[in-house]
């Protein structure tokens, strides 16, 4: 019984967020973080233009937490809109980026190199963006640009890396956007920090001892 409420909770999650989605496509759709409290359902939702999904006197945000509660079930929902810091370190708001550039007749090259033009002049430590389906002729295939440090498992792939993923709707089929983007703040196990210390030597003289100063810049 606890693994089949554990599927169902999690399905409801996904259904939640799929018409979250489309609600704040508009928007620029940046992450959802859904959180059970105590008495109320806390959904935070991050867009780069929070006032698309605001409405006027806050009309919009309460027709989505009324559909939330009557459709999907969800008790007490209260909906907090955050604006997206940079937008160009958004995996979510980039990979829609690139689906849009592709379904205004874009080349895959041209937007996917701007794509990562833009992220790494916003000092992004590390970026993949991954263009895969019918994107230079009858056969399926994929492209990838890479910039810095990705990681694809472990505990910084969870943490530290923020993922997005977006389809483009084109005339010879659907392409699949995929970008993942290295979180500037997270400090990955391989990262060594080398200080500067001060060591003392004694040197013995024919006077009697004496103590030297010297500077260490190597690793202890």
């Amino acid at each position: 019984m606890k693994e089949r409420k554990f599927i169902n909770e999690n399905i409801k999650r996904l259904l939640v967020l799929e018409y979250i989605m489309k609600e704040t496509d508009n928007a620029g759709f940046g992450g959802m973080e859904m959180k059970r409290n105590l008495l109320d359902t806390s959904i935070r939702l991050t867009v780069n233009k929070p006032g698309l999904v605001i409405g006027r006197r806050g009309s919009k945000v309460q027709e989505i937490e009324e559909t939330l509660k009557n459709r999907f079930h969800i008790e007490a929902p209260r909906i907090e809109v955050m604006e997206v810091k940079n937008p160009d370190l958004n995996p979510q708001i980039v990979s829609k980026k690139i689906a849009m550039s592709l379904e205004k007749g874009w080349a895959y090259r041209k937007a996917g190199n701007t794509a990562l033009r833009r992220i790494i002049e916003s000092n992004a430590r590390g970026v993949m963006i991954r263009i895969g389906g019918k994107i230079s002729g009858e056969r399926a295939r994929s492209q990838k640009f890479f910039y810095g440090s990705i990681k694809y498992s472990g505990e910084p792939a969870r943490s530290g890396i923020g993922y997005g993923y977006s389809v483009a709707k084109l005339k010879l089929g659907a392409i699949g956007v995929t970008v993942r983007i290295l979180n500037r703040d997270y400090r990955l196990p391989d990262d060594i920090t080398v200080r500067k210390e001060n060591l003392k030597r004694e040197v013995k003289t024919d006077v009697g001892t004496e103590s030297k100063v010297l500077e260490n810049n190597e690793q202890n």
